[in-house]
Parts: structure tokens; sequence; C-alpha cells
């Protein structure tokens, strides 16, 4: 018997292929689907549709071969045997018994098989949920996924000779974490404050993966201490810039005066602070705010908060600690040189010079020191501001010599402060984590000081070193601090320091002490030029012309070189900026500042080195407008 087998990716297609062969209509053939299609994800077609044509009148003239059918209907499998029989074909998700074993891939059927088909188990994986506490106990997060009921399902098939059995997965999400259970979560926790019952419903309902902020406290607010806002000579006025960029010294009023019944100074009282609130209702000390103290020196009254000058003069305006001593201090004008006809000058109070300061000579003052002209291998000391219009050669410029102390001691602090808070907080995340407990809380130090927070450790023991080097030059405060920070970092035991609270008013202590020197009035030293001299300053150091060739130099403050910094080390305690470093000859010339600070160099040469603590950079190619700082996590230096 003549017939035709015919592949398409449909059987509709490939009914349609053979009638146009036998030329023939539907009504004149036997059609016989061999194979279904059966299509993967996105429609791409893994297996054609088979079908076989047969005219009827060759029917009526050979005797055909019939062949067994297997179908699926309402989810059971039904199947008749003839001269052929049908094939199975077990594909995902479907488990099939035959005459009561379970079998995989393809089986013919024969007649009298009990043959019975069922989609696989469904699968369930319930919701994922939790309550997450930050370190301060201000914000309570829930963290919620919704669970997934996969199911698999039998859909009805037609008869075929050879049938491909595949069940169609289904998923379904599931919401079984109630509001209720997250609330008594929360309660279990003493989670009583802030509660966001909406943020909470609506975490519960959400189709992926969320963290919702579910309660919140209240930040506390600390308060400022009393301060004194100063009215006149609030800082260094700066000269004049002429429009060809040139500066006009002139124009320049670098000390205040006042005259008798000005007002100086106004006292501000202390401001309380507001205290916050956990999510747990507990109370979030802020802390003690303290008034500002003052003590009026010569040439000064008070009437109600206001300072008031009785005589004419420079104010003068000193924190030590938490008294601000306010006086009025005089001026010596000399004109003329400094030179041996005059001898060294040694004066408490302000000096102004008209002319040069000479070879081998020195300026001494407990206030500024204003030099018109040029320094020439001399020593220019004074315990407040220097500005030298012109230039410094060969000379020592020394300024705030103990106050440069005081800023290396609180720049010890400060990085002390730093790492202490960072330990804090990683001793409450180990807390709510872990559950240790407030008597574990020593030996949990211990090893952090050991292991993450060694750099402290050197901190701390470069302040000890220090105060008991310059006893005499230091107050007693500063062994106070010392000797409450040894008690927590460096004991051989347990003690009131070790839990939350003893190492929070530790910290409220140490930000109150470095409080008191941080608002302290920056002394600063300016100056056009200098070549082989020392510059020491407590405050900022600014040049303001060419710059500077083979200087030694050191700022409390920060750094700032208009010109060229060519050869020499400088270090900024507050970082620098420098318009041009190094020389294309390649001399070395080294700029350090502390790690946290910022280098920016708008042009630097080859052979320049710089520093951040204590690791070092050098430029082996010239670079132009760079950014250097000190990453912490990737401990390295970095161009911003």
């Amino acid at each position: 018997m003549e017939y035709i087998e015919v592949k398409g990716q449909t059987v509709e297609e490939a009914i349609e292929d053979g009638l146009k062969q036998l030329q023939a209509t539907r009504e004149e053939v036997v059609i016989e689907i061999i194979q279904q299609e059966r299509k993967k994800l996105f429609g791409i077609v893994s297996q054609p549709a088979v079908v076989r044509l047969t005219k009827k009148q060759q029917i009526k003239q050979v005797v055909q071969q019939k062949e067994g059918k297997v179908w699926i209907e309402d989810g059971l499998l039904y199947y008749e045997c003839l001269d052929v029989s049908p094939t199975i074909v077990i594909g995902e998700g479907v488990i099939c018994l035959h005459n009561g074993e379970v079998i995989e891939g393809t089986i013919t059927l024969q007649e009298g098989d009990d043959v019975r088909i069922y989609p696989k188990e469904e699968s369930i994986a319930q919701s994922v949920w939790k309550i997450d506490i930050d370190a301060r106990k201000l914000e309570a997060t829930l963290t919620f996924a919704p669970g997934i009921r996969r199911r698999y399902v039998l859909e009805d098939q037609q008869p075929s000779n050879k049938l491909h059995i595949q069940a169609k997965m289904e998923n379904e999400l599931i919401y079984d974490v109630s509001y209720d259970q997250v609330m008594a979560k929360l309660q279990e926790l003493e989670i009583v404050y802030g509660i966001n019952e909406e943020a909470i419903r609506q975490a519960l309902q959400s189709d992926k993966k969320v963290t919702a902020v579910i309660a919140k406290g209240i930040e506390p607010i600390e308060g400022t201490d009393g301060w004194v806002e100063v009215k006149v000579g609030e800082g260094r006025k700066k000269p004049k810039v002429r429009e060809d960029g040139t500066v006009d010294y002139r124009e320049m009023e670098t000390i205040a005066t006042v005259g008798e019944g000005d007002l100086i100074a106004i006292v501000h009282p202390p401001q309380p602070g507001k205290p916050g609130l956990t999510v747990t209702n507990e109370v979030i000390p802020v802390r003690e705010v303290h008034p500002v103290m003052i003590k009026l020196g010569k040439g000064v009254t008070m009437d109600d908060n206001r300072i008031l000058a009785m005589t004419g003069g420079r104010p003068q305006i000193a924190k030590k600690g938490k008294t601000v001593v306010v006086s009025i201090i005089p001026k010596l004008v000399h004109q003329g040189d400094v030179d041996l006809s005059v001898g060294n000058i040694h004066f408490k109070g302000d000096v102004e010079i008209t002319g040069n300061v000479q070879d081998e000579m020195v300026v001494e003052a407990l206030g500024s020191i204003m030099i018109l002209q040029n320094v020439n291998r001399a020593k220019i000391r004074a315990q407040q501001s220097i500005f030298i219009q012109q230039n410094v050669i060969s000379g020592t410029v020394t300024s705030g010599e103990n106050k440069m102390l005081v800023t290396q001691l609180i720049g010890l602090l400060q990085q002390i402060r730093q790492s202490l808070e960072r330990m804090i907080v990683a001793i409450q995340q180990l807390m709510v984590m872990s559950k240790i407990r407030e008597q574990d809380i020593y030996p949990l130090t211990k090893r952090l000081l050991e292991s993450k927070f060694q750099t402290m450790m050197e901190a701390m023991k470069q302040y000890k070193t220090m105060c008991e080097q310059k006893r005499e030059q230091i107050g007693e405060q500063w062994f106070d601090i010392g000797s409450q920070l040894d008690g927590c970092l460096l004991a051989d035991g347990p003690n009131h320091f070790h839990c939350l609270e003893g190492m929070a008013n530790l910290l409220r202590e140490l930000n109150t002490f470095i409080g008191q020197y941080d608002r302290e009035e920056n002394d600063a030293i300016e100056l056009s030029y200098a070549l082989n001299s020392v510059i020491h300053g407590s405050g900022d150091v600014i040049i303001t012309g060419k710059g500077c060739y083979n200087c030694n130099i050191y700022a409390g403050g920060t750094l700032t070189v208009h010109g060229v910094l060519r050869g020499g080390e400088a270090y900024a305690q507050k970082g620098m900026k420098i318009k041009e470093v190094g020389s294309s000859l390649g001399i070395k010339t080294v700029l350090a500042v502390p790690k946290g600070e910022i280098i920016y160099i708008e042009h630097a040469w080859e052979g320049t080195v710089v520093q951040f603590g204590k690791k070092m950079y050098t430029f082996y190619e010239e670079k132009k407008y760079v950014e250097m700082k000190w990453d912490d996590e990737r401990q390295e230096i970095v161009f911003g």
C-alpha cells in the first residue's frame, strides 16, 4: 500500500505538506498522527510532528496494518493495542507504574498491561523570615521571603502511536507567616517602641525577598557646651589680591585692635541635649554639657554676657581646657632692621618689625610677630602667628611651640577615639549575633586589640611615651585621660570599663576632652619664599610666593604652597595642597600626612615621595592634578 510520512513543526503543518505532495484533499486521505511535536522554553521545537497520509482508494485495495493508540484524558492514561503496539516515553515530572513497577524512559505497551501515570509530588519551600536589631538598638528590620509550592500537572494529549508524557510545573507563592507571629517575635525581643504595623503587613505580602524597617527609635541629640563668640579679631584677614594676581600686603590687616569700650566677645550658655530612645524602650543618654569658664586678664571687663575692652590694644582669646582667658596684650613696633646695633628682641606681646631681621639675630614674642621685610639666617619664635611679607633665607621660624605638642597629642587621641568607636560597634554586633555576655567583654576586648585594633595600641603607647617625655610642659589632665584609656585598653584584668556602659562613658569623656582643643584658635605661619630654612608651626603654614627650596616644614594644621616645593621634607597634620612638587631633575622631596588626610598636588615631578602614616609612595613619572589619600579597607594609598 502506498502512503507518505511527513514531518513538520506542528501536526497541522505536516498534514498540509502531505496533502500537497499527494495532490489530495482531507476527504480523500486517512490521516494518522505518528508523533506529536514537543516544545521547550521560548517555543523552540525540540521534536517535530510526524503524520502518515494514505489515499482512501488504496485502503480499499490493500489490507492495512493497524497501529495501536495511547492518549491522556482527565489525568488518566488510556491505550489500545492493535497490529502495531503503542509506545510511551516518560518525561519530566511524571511517575509511571507499569504492572506495579516504576519505569523510566521508553516502553512499548502490550495488551493487558496495567499502566498508571501520576504527576510527581509537589515540593514546598517554607517562607523565610527574621528580625534584626542594629547595634545601637535604634532600628529593627524584618527580612521576609515568601515560600514556594511547586506542583506538576498532567495535561490531556490526543491519541498517538507514540506518546511523550511530560508534566507541566506550576509555582505558587506561600504566605505562611502571620502578622501575629511577627508581633510575638517583637515581644520576645523586647521591641516595643516605634513599631510600624503597616510596614510589617506590606512586607509579609511581598512577592520577593524584602527587608523593611518595622521599628525606629529616637536618635539622641547631643547638646553643646557653653562657648565664646568672638566679635573682633576672629582670625587673620587675607591680603588683598590685585587684578593681575599679585598681593597688596599694605591692605592686609593681620592683627586686630580694639579701643576702650569696644565689644570683644559674647559668652553663650550651654545648650542641653535631648536623650534618645531605643526600640526596646531604653533611654540613650547624652553627655552632660558644661558652661564655659571665663577668666578675665589685663585690660578687659565683663558686663552680663558681654566681654568689653577697658583699654586699647590687641585682644587675645586663649582656650585652656574648659576655660577661656581673655586679655588685651600690648604691641611693640620696631622701626627698621633688627641687627647687632639693636640686639635681640624678646617681648611679652605682639611684635611688628618694619625692616629686616639680619644674621644670627633672634626675635621672640609671646604674641604674634609681623616682619615687613626679610629674615636672613635668624631665628623667629612666637607663641602665636608669624607673618613674614618677604623671604626667609637659612632661617628658623617657629610658632606655637607648646601648641605643637598639644596638636601631636590630640592627633594621637583622635586616632584612639576613632578606633574605640569602631571597637564598641564590633562588640555590640558580636553580642547580638553570638549572644556574648557582658562578663565576656574583657577577653573579647583583648582579642580585638591583638587582631583588628593593633594601630590603636600603637597610638596608645606613643601617647604615654610622649606624655612622660613632656611632663613639664603639659598639665595633669593629659595624664588623667591617659590613665582612663590605660585602664580600658591595657588592663591586666576586667574592671568597670569592660562593659558597654563603661566603654560608652569612656568614649564620651574622650570626646569631651578632645573637644576642648578642637576649637582652639589656629596660629599660622605665612611667608612669601624660603630657602634652606626650618619652618615649624602649630597651625597652618602658607607659602604665598615662589615657594620653598630645601626646607624642613612642620604644620600642625594644613600646608598650602602657591608656588614650588622643591627638596627637603614637609609634614602637615591636616593635609596639604601644593601647586608644584620636586623638579625635572628628580630632586627628592618628601610629603607626609597622617592616615585620613588628603594630599593634593597640581604638578608632581619624578622623585616626589608621599607618606601616609608609615606607608610610602614614590612618583616614578611626572603627574598632574593628583589627589591622594589612605584607604582603610584596601590598606593602601589611593588616587582620587
